[in-house]
């Protein structure tokens, strides 16, 4: 199995990250790209000079820019399964994030940008109606993508309610909720986000515990998911006492 990265940020992330076996493809010349083939020789990863074209032949002719990162024998952040998370909790603060119809692959890169700034525990991303890990995200995550645990789910509403078992209360973000600042806020935390069309699937809703909304003075009708999904992750992570 193998993954493709492309941008300068992304790239430079994964090389600066866990061990990396595969092959830095180069077509062009700048300082950008010198310091990454100087990163790529430091960790030991092969570097390749190609012609454009077959970079776009790598990489279904995205906006590489001259470099497109081929790792081998990928080794996710994602757990295996939603028991083996719950089995490793240790203590009683965790914070979870559900994604609920959030099909954008930039809004999935941005959200998981953010989950790695404030250390979520686990995304979790159902089978359906959903962005998947492809190369848009992890460019859009500036290389975050590598690093957040991430399970994909059947069934997400089933994957909440085990959750719930395990101790941890649901918020939902929906418009039409309570103030997350008037909102008192448990130790095991899973905020869940649905998609900015629709937000959450009725089902999703109906599991959760409660609904909270960000305060706004705004004229637009909502912030995009990914920038509320950093508005909440923040007061959660701040509320549980969390060390930046």
């Amino acid at each position: 199995m193998s993954e493709i990265l492309t941008g300068y940020h992304a790239i430079e992330e994964r090389l600066k990250g866990e061990a990396v076996s595969g092959v830095l493809h180069l077509a062009r010349d700048n300082s950008r790209i010198e310091r990454l083939a100087a990163l790529a020789r430091r960790r030991g990863v092969k570097i390749r000079r190609d012609s454009p074209e077959a970079l776009d032949r790598l990489c279904a002719a995205a906006d590489h820019r001259g470099a497109v990162l081929e790792v081998r024998g990928v080794a996710t952040a994602r757990r295996a399964t939603l028991e083996e998370f719950v089995s490793g909790l240790s203590g009683e603060r965790a914070l979870v994030l559900a994604l609920d119809g959030v099909t954008d692959p930039r809004n999935l890169g941005a959200v998981l940008r953010s989950a790695d700034q404030f250390r979520v525990d686990l995304v979790l991303l159902p089978e359906r109606r959903a962005a998947g890990a492809t190369e848009a995200v992890a460019r859009s995550s500036s290389g975050a993508s590598s690093y957040v645990p991430t399970l994909t789910v059947t069934n997400l509403t089933r994957a909440i309610e085990r959750l719930k078992e395990a101790g941890f209360w649901t918020y939902g973000a929906d418009p039409r909720g309570e103030r997350i600042d008037r909102v008192e806020l448990s130790e095991r935390l899973l905020l869940v986000m649905g998609s900015e069309g629709s937000g959450m699937s009725r089902l999703v809703a109906e599991t959760c515990d409660r609904l909270v909304a960000i305060p706004s003075g705004g004229r637009v009708d909502s912030l995009n998911v990914s920038v509320a999904a950093g508005i909440l992750l923040y007061e959660a992570r701040r509320r549980q006492g969390f060390a930046f």
